[in-house]
């Protein structure tokens, strides 16, 4: 498979829709083909993603380090504040530095990356005329029909694999 990396692709839906479960999945099943994986994530609904944890480089950041990195055998882990929001290509750069074969973006649907869409409800629908670069879309067993009925792109059940051997050519 001729590979340009990162490829970068984005799943995208309303919230509740099952993203982070599929994404999940899709990880699960590039690594069983040896194609290595990084994430970025939109936490777009107000407010900062939730720091937990009492290790040394949480008490750094919540005390108000910009940004707190902690390697150990081989794994980093890195809390950050950016300035203001952080722009995405800034971000996707950051991810380049781990040598990944696809960038997979949960979230920021108003980026022209391609895209799958998550629909689990009618009104869901909508997205597929708002959005741009739309690939394919993923529905829930309840949408499935309505789902198919309104798409002009590949429309695959969720509760099934049929989606990961498309997205794989899509590589």
């Amino acid at each position: 498979m001729a590979l340009v990396k990162p490829f970068i692709f984005q799943v995208v839906g309303y919230q509740n829709r099952g993203k982070t479960t599929f994404i999940t999945n899709i990880i699960e099943k590039l690594r069983a083909g040896n194609l290595e994986t990084a994430i970025l994530k939109h936490h777009g609904h107000g407010g900062k993603p939730d720091i937990t944890g009492m290790k040394d480089s949480h008490k750094h950041f919540q005390a108000g380090a910009a940004a707190s990195l902690v390697e150990g055998d081989g794994t980093i882990e890195l809390l950050g504040n950016f300035k203001g929001e952080a722009p995405i290509a800034e971000l996707i750069q950051l991810l380049g530095l781990f040598l990944p074969d696809v960038i997979l973006i949960e979230g920021y649907k108003q980026e022209d990356f391609p895209k799958v869409i998550i629909i689990k409800e009618e009104s869901d629908l909508l997205l597929l005329e708002r959005l741009t670069n739309v690939k394919a879309a993923v529905a829930w067993p309840e949408c499935l029909e309505r789902t198919r009925n309104h798409a002009s792109v590949p429309v695959f059940p969720l509760d099934s694999d049929q989606f990961i051997p498309w997205f794989l050519k899509q590589i």
